[in-house]
């Protein structure tokens, strides 16, 4: 994965300045159940506000044809993600002596407050997506259950930083929520489309299954080395494993959905233009 990115000083300065900047705020010490709580509140609201009357005076519907809280979610937990990933690969063992995931799996706790905070950030936004799955269906209550309870689980345990490079998923999520956009041109809406549908292969496909995978790896490693080097209890690793399989199955079966509707589109069954996700 290393490979793929070039390492930047001049971004690792950045991405620091503005850890530096949450710091002077306190937010290394911020209790993370608060976190959600205020979050969920301010992606609610956001909900609520993104949403009008439909044509038919009853039913609401996206104010311009957006998700504003899934598009500023995607921005705070996949954006946010990238960064801590970057530094991660990159910046870890400068920053604190061991590379990640090792020093993660030891415990050493996260990095920057900023890998603490964007699972508790998420946290909240599981309240949203369970809300809206009263009007969008099962699949959104499975996500948001699924989603809270994991990072639920890490956060109450106190380390929401051995979740947050799987937070890149979100990412996908951006594109996503402008495939409805009315005030794009059509070749926008078309651009946020292929976007999606790449970036979701890329990350959601390829990518976590493989930081997914070399977290699994690095902890066996380290208990065959030492048992004291790994301070999980030692029902951690199943919770890991079988919330691993579930999220990429559940992936895996929305990119079976995505294929689809490609297909769809490619043989004239749907409009090229029509971004709803079924």
């Amino acid at each position: 994965v290393t490979c793929l990115i070039a390492p930047s000083v001049m971004a690792t300065t950045a991405i620091l300045s503005f850890v530096s900047f949450l710091d002077s705020h306190g937010a290394a010490s911020w209790n993370l159940r608060y976190v959600a709580v205020v979050s969920g509140a301010i992606l609610m609201a956001v909900h609520v506000l993104g949403k009008k009357v439909g044509p038919d005076g009853q039913k609401k519907i996206n104010r311009g044809g957006v998700c504003w809280d899934g598009l500023l979610h995607g921005i705070l937990s996949g954006v946010g993600s990238s960064l801590c990933l970057y530094l991660d690969f990159f910046a870890a063992e400068e920053i604190s002596g061991s590379p990640e995931p090792m020093r993660s799996i030891r415990c050493e706790g996260p990095l920057t407050s900023l890998h603490r905070l964007l699972p508790a950030i998420t946290w909240g936004y599981a309240m949203v997506d369970i809300v809206d799955s009263f009007t969008l269906g099962n699949d959104f209550l499975m996500h948001g259950t699924m989603l809270g309870a994991v990072m639920g689980t890490v956060c109450e345990l106190g380390v929401p930083h051995t979740i947050t490079p799987m937070l890149i998923m979100e990412v996908s999520t951006i594109p996503l929520n402008l495939t409805g956009a009315t005030f794009l041109p059509q070749i926008a809406i078309l651009v946020a489309q292929l976007m999606f549908a790449v970036l979701f292969f890329i990350i959601r496909i390829l990518l976590v299954p493989l930081l997914w995978a070399r977290w699994v790896k690095t902890f066996y490693e380290e208990e065959a080395i030492e048992k004291d080097n790994v301070c999980f209890p030692h029902w951690f690793i199943y919770v890991v494993l079988v919330f691993g399989v579930l999220f990429h199955s559940l992936n895996f079966y929305w990119f079976r959905k995505v294929v689809r509707k490609i297909k769809r589109k490619l043989v004239g069954e749907e409009k090229m233009t029509d971004g709803k996700m079924e």
